[in-house]
């Protein structure tokens, strides 16, 4: 419970997983305030995620690193994804979809795209204007080995539109 007078910071701090092109993170992405519409704000080039674990995709004599503070570079982040289930469950899912394939440089995601207005298989990016677009019911399939062990399953997704090398109707 609050008191009267006392603000309510929009600053938050949510489990989550980031899927770069060199490594993976693991650890609390900061948001100010919807971590969902967070993410796709302009102007933010790195994403902060505290209390991190860094690991690399290929083992290279660099073991997985723990920090305080990780800076990640929204444009290498391939896939992004919350681990609380209220997170989860307060994104708004869209009234239609369509399942597909898309392919990734580090992975082959299978799930459900949002698709606004009268969206079709070949404009469905065109309706979506941030740099996160939502997949609901994710399988995923990884192109790359890693010594941690990522989820092969998500409820909910998020995928760099700039990573996207492909896709299609599942």
């Amino acid at each position: 419970m609050h008191n009267l007078g006392e603000t309510i910071s929009p600053q938050q701090k949510h489990p989550a997983q980031v899927i770069g092109d060199i490594f993976w993170s693991e650890g609390l992405l900061e948001t100010l305030g919807d971590p969902h519409g967070h993410i796709n704000k302009d102007g933010f080039d790195f994403l902060t995620i505290f209390e991190a674990r860094v690991t690399p995709w290929q083992f290279t004599g660099l073991p997985p690193v723990r920090a305080a503070q990780l800076e990640v570079s929204r444009a290498t982040i391939q896939t992004l994804f919350f681990s609380e289930q209220e997170v989860i469950e307060s994104a708004r899912r869209p009234p239609r979809t369509l399942t597909m394939m898309v392919y990734l440089p580090l992975a082959v995601i299978r799930g459900a795209a949002p698709m606004f207005s009268d969206a079709k298989l070949n404009n469905f990016l065109d309706f979506w204007k941030g740099v996160f677009i939502p997949m609901y019911d994710c399988s995923i399939h990884y192109l790359a080995e890693t010594s941690g062990r990522l989820p092969a399953r998500t409820p909910l997704l998020y995928i760099n539109r700039q990573h996207i090398q492909g896709y299609l109707e599942a």
